[in-house]
């Protein structure tokens, strides 16, 4: 069971219908006894689903990250997104991070459940992942080249020798997946860590399905965000809730990786270190 029930959320949490007639309610529209008219409904779905793809792009509003699979087919460039050779629902923005694993004799990665419009509980299940078959496949952490210009600067883009290097392109509707050097294929497999997609497309009868936390955010957001189509400011109490809702999402989702030095500089660090580098420069 979807939706409110006297206040109560369903199994599946509170319907569209139920936090954008919240939100309205909190600017006046549809209080003291009127009622939201299918215009107004109408309108605030639509506020909703650009809302939701504006926090998609904020690492903070998105509660999970996934770690997808590619194995290596000795390609140059491979394609993100919706039948793509990672064929995902929607092409990532950026990248996060990447690594890339020596199979050492493991299987290929599982993709766990990755539904399309759904941010559902299996989706944090953890995939069949190749780490409990008994061997000991190696990872070996991908530097991100921040810029196409970087890519383009590399002299020798045909390269095959051991991955160190990753560019992601994040064209459309495709994003583009760029190795260097460009390993063989059938013994490496490369993995991509990307923010989980939002929810998207919705409709007022669809349910919210993200943690409890983000009720409260995206009620009070979205009022403050159509306020302006009734010929209003949003309130100081409606701006301050907004504002209070976020950092709660903030301080639960923002995760702030280790810093570190690039292995040019800590080159004791290196796996590719060699003593008599040091003794040269004596």
């Amino acid at each position: 069971m979807s939706g409110s029930l006297n206040g109560t959320p369903g199994d599946q949490g509170y319907l569209v219908s139920d936090l954008v007639n919240m939100a309205l309610r909190q600017i006046g529209v549809g209080a003291m006894g009127t009622t939201a008219s299918p215009a107004d409904l109408s309108d605030a779905v639509m506020h909703l689903n650009m809302m939701l793809a504006q926090w998609q792009r904020k690492r903070w509003l998105v509660p999970n990250l996934v770690d997808m699979a590619l194995p290596s087919t000795g390609a140059s460039v491979y394609y993100v997104g919706p039948n793509g050779d990672l064929n995902i629902p929607v092409r990532p923005d950026k990248l996060e991070a990447a690594y890339v694993r020596l199979l050492n004799g493991a299987p290929l990665s599982q993709a766990g459940d990755f539904l399309p419009t759904d941010f559902v509980a299996s989706d944090f299940l953890d995939p069949e992942n190749g780490l409990d078959a008994g061997v000991q496949p190696i990872d070996y952490g991908l530097e991100i080249m921040q810029s196409y210009e970087d890519y383009a600067s590399l002299g020798l883009k045909a390269l095959r020798s051991w991955p160190s290097y990753a560019f992601y392109n994040p064209a459309y509707p495709l994003g583009e997946f760029y190795p260097w050097p460009i390993p063989q294929p059938g013994i490496w497999e490369f993995h991509l860590v990307f923010k989980q997609p939002l929810q998207a497309g919705l409709k007022a009868t669809d349910p919210i399905v993200l943690p409890p936390e983000y009720w409260d955010a995206i009620m009070w957001c979205l009022a403050a965000r159509i306020a302006p189509s009734y010929g209003q400011e949003a309130s100081p109490t409606v701006v301050s809730l907004a504002k209070a809702a976020l950092s709660t999402i903030r301080a639960s989702s923002t995760q702030i990786p280790t810093l570190g030095m690039p292995s040019i500089l800590t080159p004791i660090n290196n796996p590719f270190y060699w003593p008599g580098l040091e003794l040269q420069k004596l």
